[in-house]
Parts: structure tokens; sequence; C-alpha cells
């Protein structure tokens, strides 16, 4: 009786050391199975993402993103639209046969801190435009569908013809006060493996609606219109 305890005792002992060899030999590379198999799992989920966005990829039309990239540059460019404004203000003042000039601008920072977060800015834009009432009602309709975007802020108008000598037109100046919207690009478009947002039937009709705006060549008119630095002291 005595040696049959003995020896079951034996076997636990045994067994139990067999045990802890197992685990001391075999722990550490169950552990780093498992650390594959995880790094697996989620590699498997990362490429599925991947293949879904690249299929959703390979259906976009590249030059319609193109074509809108670059109409939304124009329209809500990324950077202060100094040189555009004043080129889109003075062609239209030009096709509408009004006089152009008295400018005035707050351009506000000049410098751009690469690392300040994105944001709507606005530039305020003042001039002058002269001519007939209606010429001019017909500029203010262009202008706000002209880009680069632009909201009128201020309009006062001063009455230069005589209504008892002339009264076949009335020929008036326009003082104008506008603001001119930008955004700086995103610093990052973010991970790869982020899902790829697809536009709206509401973001959509207003890519649709950029196309609207005229365009001009941004040309720096040759007539006087203040400092030729537009930066310089006493702006």
């Amino acid at each position: 009786m005595k040696t049959n305890i003995f020896y079951d005792k034996k076997l636990i002992f045994g067994a139990v050391v067999m045990v802890g060899l197992m685990i001391i030999v075999f722990g550490p590379i169950l552990g780093r199975l498992t650390e594959r198999l995880a790094v697996n799992r989620q590699l498997k989920t990362e490429m599925t993402k991947l293949t879904e966005k690249s299929t959703a990829l390979s259906g976009i039309d590249e030059i319609l993103v193109s074509q809108r990239v670059e109409k939304m540059e124009e329209v809500f460019p990324s950077q202060k639209p100094v040189v555009q404004l004043i080129s889109s203000l003075s062609q239209i003042s030009a096709q509408r046969n009004l006089s152009f000039g008295g400018v005035t601008l707050k351009p506000g920072v000049l410098s751009q801190d690469p690392k300040a977060k994105g944001g709507l800015s606005d530039l305020e834009f003042g001039f002058q435009v002269g001519g007939s009432f209606n010429d001019i009602s017909l500029f203010l309709n262009d202008l706000e569908n002209t880009a680069p975007i632009m909201k009128i802020d201020q309009v006062s108008l001063a009455i230069k013809s005589d209504p008892l000598i002339s009264r076949e037109e009335t020929i008036v100046t326009a003082d104008i006060s506008v603001s001119a919207y930008f955004q700086p690009p995103p610093q990052s478009l973010g991970a790869i493996t982020t899902p790829l947002k697809l536009l709206s039937r509401e973001d959509e009709a207003l890519l649709n609606r950029l196309f609207n705006f005229a365009s001009f060549e941004a040309v720096i008119p040759t007539a006087p219109t203040g400092k030729s630095d537009l930066f310089g002291v006493g702006l």
C-alpha cells in the first residue's frame, strides 16, 4: 500500500515537472504564435479595407476630379487671392463699361504659419466703380458669380449726373466693400486605411454650382489703381 502511494506521488510530481517544463519551453512560443495570429488578423482586415478603397478609387473619373479640383481652387482658393481679386474685378468692370479704382485692401497676416490649423479665412477688400446705375447693378450681380468667391458687405452710391439736365442715364459712383474667402489645405489626408468618404447628393450639387462661376485670367490692370506694391507702407 505504501509503495503504491509513493509511486502515485512520483507520478504526480513527474506530471507537475513535465507541465512546468512545457510551460517554460512552449509558453514563449505560444505567446509569439498568439501575437502573430493577431497581427495576421489585423493585416487581413486592413487588406480588406484597402481593397475596397482601391476598388472605389478605380471607379472615379480622374478627368472630372481634376476639373473639379481646379475649379474649386479658382472659386475657393487655398491662399489669399489678392491678384485674382484685382484681376477679376477690373475685368468684369471693363465688361460693364465701368471705371475701376480706389482699391483698399486689408490682407491680414502676410505670412502663413505651416503649423497653424486650416480654417476658413476672409480677406476684406474695397474699391470704387463709376458708370451708369444700370451697369453698376449688373456688375454687382456679376461680382457674386465670379471667382474667387466674394460676398458684398457694403455699397455706397453717389449720383454724379444731374437728373434735371440729363434724364437719359443716371451716372453714379459706387464704393463697394467685399469679403473674399479662402481656406488652407489640410495638414494631413489621414491614414491610408481610412475608408473613402463618397460625396452626397448635396455635395455633388454644390460642386456642380462651381462651374457657374465666371473665371478670368489673373492679369494686373495697367490703369493706375493706387500703389503698385499692395503690401507697401501706407496701404
